[in-house]
């Protein structure tokens, strides 16, 4: 059965117009101009229609942490956020015990078997605990450690396939051995909470670093050392083309101003929009804990409970949407930023409205919030 999905407004890779995307066993078969029989229509009129963002760094919603949850609470957490514009999701789970990473994994995989929402999740991102404790953020303080050998070989050899990504400070890793290892498993080394400074990332990226965790939030910056400057990660975001940088484009953890700044400075092809929520994401809590840190909810967003640093986010993609959008952010830039950079870095087949990609489509109301979000040309309900 041929679908077809009509709109005034579709984000193409180079830009908005009208034209028609044609769907057919959950691939996109013909999109723009193109004409063609089809059994099933969605006519959204004026209303925009882009490629699903892919959240991968994101560590719940709707009242499930992806660290704690069982399958089917991975599954409504998923769910929640693809209805709101994620039809892919890198659930993360934050430094903990080798115990409990280990069991969270064995849920996620579980969860990615789900014969009819299993197919949303992307694989498991890593958050730590190979950190800086001076960067530690909303990270637990008592698991922050060096790379211990044992332990990730460990996690790698059993959980290898689903594991996408694992982010660590690169100061830590001396010699770069952790980094090279996960690089040679198809996982993603990522720089985050970290004090590094410019040799310990050139050291990170020869070893297969390309991206740089949530910037801004717990990444260095500039320092002195007997009066030389040193460059930070945040500095070697925008130096070097190579690596990808995410930011919480939530409006708290970077205000407009920095959300403009970063894509004035940063290539456009280069940053993925992100939400970091917590599972307090799309219900009333007033406060939570993500592992042993405590946090409260004020002003819009996770803080720890002395107000000293965010812990994370209550957003979903359609508040992305909406921040970037009143930062003056063009519509298919932040389509870029949400759904093909992600997507192109991970090798995912979606983040595009074209020919021979995943059907992962949403449909925007006036107001940028989602009104429909199809998974592979099924509608989601």
């Amino acid at each position: 059965m041929i679908k077809r999905i009509k709109s005034e407004k579709i984000v193409f890779p180079d830009g908005v117009r009208g034209g028609s995307i044609y769907i057919e066993n959950g691939k996109i078969i013909a999109a723009g101009d193109a004409a063609m029989p089809y059994d099933e229509e969605y006519d959204f009129g004026g209303d925009l229609v882009l490629a699903g963002f892919t959240d991968i760094h994101t560590h719940g919603a709707a009242g499930y942490d992806y660290a704690e949850a069982d399958e089917k609470g991975i599954i409504e957490a998923v769910k929640y956020s693809a209805k709101r514009g994620a039809t892919g999701v890198m659930p993360t789970v934050s430094s903990s015990s080798f115990d409990k990473t280990y069991a969270a994994l064995e849920r996620i995989e579980r969860a990615m078997h789900d014969e009819r929402y299993g197919g949303i999740i992307k694989g498991a991102h890593l958050e730590g605990p190979y950190f800086s404790p001076k960067q530690s953020g909303a990270q637990d303080p008592e698991y922050i450690t060096e790379p211990i050998e044992k332990d990730y070989k460990r996690i790698i050899g059993r959980f290898g396939g689903i594991i996408k990504r694992w982010d660590f400070a690169p100061e830590r890793d001396k010699g770069g051995k952790f980094c090279e290892y996960l690089t040679k498993h198809g996982i993603l080394p990522s720089a985050g909470h970290t004090d590094a400074k410019y040799d310990d990332m050139l050291v990170a990226m020869e070893k297969g670093c390309r991206l740089v965790t949530h910037l801004y939030s717990c990444t260095s910056t500039v320092t002195r050392e007997k009066g030389y400057r040193k460059l930070g990660v945040t500095e070697c975001a925008y130096l070097f083309d190579d690596l990808y940088a995410e930011i919480i484009a939530d409006g708290k953890h970077l205000p407009e101003e920095l959300i403009r700044l970063v894509f004035k400075l940063k290539r456009k092809d280069r940053i993925i929009l992100i939400t970091d929520s917590l599972k307090v994401a799309g219900t009333s809590a007033k406060e939570g804990k993500l592992g042993g840190v405590g946090y409260v909810i004020d002003d819009g967003v996770c803080k720890l409970t002395d107000g000293s640093a965010f812990a994370g986010s209550i957003a979903t993609v359609e508040r992305l949407i909406k921040v970037c959008i009143a930062a003056g952010i063009d519509i298919t830039d932040i389509a870029r930023a949400g759904a093909e950079n992600p997507a192109r870095l991970f090798g995912l087949c979606s983040g595009r409205i074209e020919k021979g990609y995943d059907a992962d489509i949403i449909a925007l109301d006036k107001e940028y919030g989602v009104k429909k979000a199809f998974i592979k040309g099924e509608e989601l309900k």
